[in-house]
């Protein structure tokens, strides 16, 4: 009872902070909400006794990439959103996907139920996991160490051309 409790209170921060995540107007503040979403998901995942899923999420996510937005955001020094006009496909689409995918969720946990949990011990162990991971896996988890590299490249180079050719 208290395990539900708890992954319960889980699930309402991360579902909290992923929509103030999307609202906020500043994005340094959307950023730090997106830790927020970050943490709040690995202990979900701590609750249902996935804790190296949930070390991966700390360490990968609210360790590498987070902290690489934020960098990102402070080179690039986004002062001020710009207001833009979508046209009105794209805002029912942007509305529409999300509404129809939690009505999916609602409607799956609704006829079928919570999922029966594991028997501990059950599954894959660590040596298994990381094996997998960094045996079939390697070339897909190098790609995106690379391609997160390219973007923090891009980010400076984009800041430096600002000012260099910007007298302001």
């Amino acid at each position: 009872m208290i395990t539900l409790a708890v992954f319960t209170v889980f699930a309402v921060l991360a579902l909290a902070s992923a929509v103030l995540v999307v609202v906020q107007k500043n994005a340094m503040h959307s950023v730090l909400y997106l830790a927020f979403t970050v943490l709040a998901t690995a202990g979900i995942f701590f609750t249902l006794g996935a804790e190296y899923v949930g070390a991966i999420q700390i360490l990968v996510y609210a360790g590498g990439i987070v902290v690489l937005y934020i960098f990102v955001i402070v080179i690039v020094n986004l002062k001020e959103v710009v207001p833009e006009r979508r046209p009105l496909l794209a805002t029912i689409v942007l509305v529409a996907v999300p509404v129809a995918t939690g009505l999916e969720v609602a409607y799956l946990l609704l006829a079928k139920g919570f999922p029966a949990p594991g028997r501990p011990g059950e599954g894959q162990g660590f040596r298994t996991m990381a094996e997998t991971l960094f045996g079939s896996y390697l070339f897909p988890f190098e790609l995106a160490s690379i391609l997160l590299l390219a973007a923090l490249v891009g980010a400076i180079i984009v800041a430096r051309r600002k000012l260099i050719h910007d007298p302001d």
